[in-house]
């Protein structure tokens, strides 16, 4: 994977990818929320590898959640000083013991006949991959009949001042 990393707003990546797939979270009734902090959280990224593991991601969190569920999408700074991609769905989730396969090619937690959704099952393995080429993590955090919780943790950018405005 060839990446150009930059400092790349999580804030406004986070934004901009929920509001390219809020008519699909609509189409399924769905409701779709960003929680981001009013600043931006930097990262060493290469904004279009962030864009993917979004879309992936956010994709993921909408075709596995049942009609009148909630969909989260958050950028953040943990505690560790990491800037943080989140994504939190009231979906299905699943037995925590498949998430070890998750993230291989063409692997899914409902497979052969007992399989409930389309799709190529390769998302997940992008979305590793992507991380790991900018030197970060992806946990997830799921319950069957609950939902899961998919964090990508990345390099925070060192010395990025916010962009200010002035007014006149």
């Amino acid at each position: 994977m060839d990446l150009s990393l930059e400092p790349v707003d999580l804030t406004q990546e986070a934004r901009s990818s929920a509001r390219q797939l809020l008519q699909k979270a609509e189409e399924r009734g769905i409701d779709l929320h960003v929680d981001t902090p009013d600043r931006p959280v930097f990262s060493q990224a290469d904004g279009g590898a962030i864009q993917i593991i979004l879309r992936n991601l956010i994709s993921n969190a909408i075709k596995y959640s049942a009609k009148g569920s909630r969909v989260w999408v958050r950028a953040y700074e943990d505690d560790t000083g990491a800037a943080v991609l989140e994504v939190e769905d009231e979906g299905m989730g699943m037995d925590p013991s498949e998430v070890e396969d998750l993230f291989e090619a063409f692997r899914q937690a409902s497979e052969g006949r007992d399989r409930t959704h389309e799709g190529t099952g390769i998302g997940l393995a992008v979305t590793k991959k992507a991380a790991d080429a900018m030197e970060g993590t992806v946990t997830v955090e799921t319950e069957q009949g609950v939902g899961s919780r998919f964090s990508v943790q990345l390099p925070r950018a060192e010395g990025v001042e916010p962009q200010r405005t002035t007014r006149p």
